[in-house]
């Protein structure tokens, strides 16, 4: 089958799904698998992140929304019930790894793990209206701001015992989930926690300047350079674009935040020979990683159907070509529902695992692909 044949949303609904509902759910262990194998097969590394429990929650029951296949809603189910009996360490907290059998490897509070538990459970609560999903959701709010707070205020540490570094990746995500647990809710205290985190952005994390999203700060905000270099990822550039879009629907948004760091990864992001994003770069615009991980292109998707200020036909355009893309470099291979993770300079898909935490940047895409194209977005 070629590009031609094959559309993003038809993948997700007829190849993604049913192969991760048959082989990405542990039925003896619980919850869903950490990855597979490159050629479909079971894999186990020794370990479940709780941020890809969480992700595959979020996946499944967006698509038992949907109606995209019938065994969602069970998945789901299955899912939150493995979630609430193993991703909590003995203190209550939310945990980081656990052992493929569920018992506790990192029993450490994440703010990036901890944030896809919440996305999970504001979906799982979209779907079911479960009161024990809810009670989770508002106890994960006053667990993080009672267990990696800043003593300025000012944020949260990824870690429970990593002090000293600040990092952006994590606060975009807790953005996110506070997004969706405010959508999913109503309850205006996530919404006021998402203006919380859209100031630290506003204020520290883009560069007014340049439009440079930088990614990892001193405990005062201050951006570190690594190896004498500042780097930001043209990846995060675009979800941060996305969600300030999805944010303007709630809350008061500068639109010039959006503008700047699309337009510096516009300039210095985009690799011409393969209409995809590089992974990394510098705030000077150096190209510092020069391969394509298959989530940028994902959110660059998403960033381009709602980009401002550009003609339609060219948005048309630019989401028909990275969606072409996806599908040649990463998407169309045995079996049909897999991926590949990584493209290198050349244009070769490094082979390797499967990782299941990718499924939730597809599911994402994917969803606002159809609605967009739906004419609801």
């Amino acid at each position: 089958m070629n590009t031609k044949e094959m559309d993003l949303v038809t993948w997700m609904r007829e190849s993604a799904l049913p192969l991760w509902a048959q082989r990405g759910v542990d039925p003896q262990k619980g919850g869903f698998v950490e990855e597979l194998a490159h050629d479909g097969g079971p894999s186990d590394p020794g370990f479940k992140r709780v941020r890809v429990q969480g992700r595959q929650l979020f996946c499944f029951s967006t698509a038992a929304i949907l109606g995209w296949i019938k065994d969602a809603t069970a998945i789901a189910d299955h899912g939150f019930d493995f979630i609430k009996r193993h991703c909590r360490a003995a203190d209550g907290f939310w945990a980081r790894r656990l052992k493929t059998d569920g018992s506790m490897l990192d029993p450490q509070m994440d703010l990036y793990d901890t944030a896809f538990i919440m996305l999970g459970l504001s979906s799982y609560y979209r779907l079911t209206r479960s009161a024990e999903a809810q009670s989770l959701i508002l106890a994960t709010l006053d667990q993080v701001k009672t267990r990696l707070s800043t003593p300025g205020g000012k944020g949260y540490w990824q870690l429970t015992a990593e002090k000293g570094t600040l990092r952006q990746n994590p606060h975009m995500h807790w953005f996110e989930s506070m997004l969706a647990c405010f959508d999913a809710t109503g309850d205006q205290r996530f919404l006021d926690e998402a203006k919380k985190i859209y100031r630290l952005a506003e204020e520290f994390i883009i560069d007014p300047k340049t439009g440079a999203l930088r990614e990892v700060f001193d405990g005062e905000w201050k951006p570190v350079a690594e190896e004498g270099k500042v780097r930001v990822e043209p990846g995060h550039h675009c979800e941060w674009a996305w969600l300030l879009w999805k944010a303007g629907k709630a809350m008061e948004v500068n639109p010039a935040l959006s503008r700047g760091i699309l337009a510096f990864t516009d300039k210095y992001g985009f690799n011409p020979a393969t209409g995809l994003y590089w992974d990394q770069v510098s705030d000077q615009g150096e190209v510092t990683e020069r391969t394509h991980r298959l989530w940028v292109a994902t959110e660059a998707i998403k960033a381009w159907i709602v980009r401002p200020g550009v003609e339609e036909k060219e948005r048309e355009n630019r989401v028909k070509g990275i969606e072409s893309a996806l599908l040649r470099y990463y998407l169309m291979r045995e079996p049909m529902g897999s991926w590949g993770d990584r493209l290198e300079a050349d244009g070769t898909c490094r082979k390797g695992p499967v990782p299941a935490s990718s499924m939730y940047h597809l599911m994402m895409c994917v969803t606002e692909l159809s609605a967009w194209r739906s004419g609801r977005a």
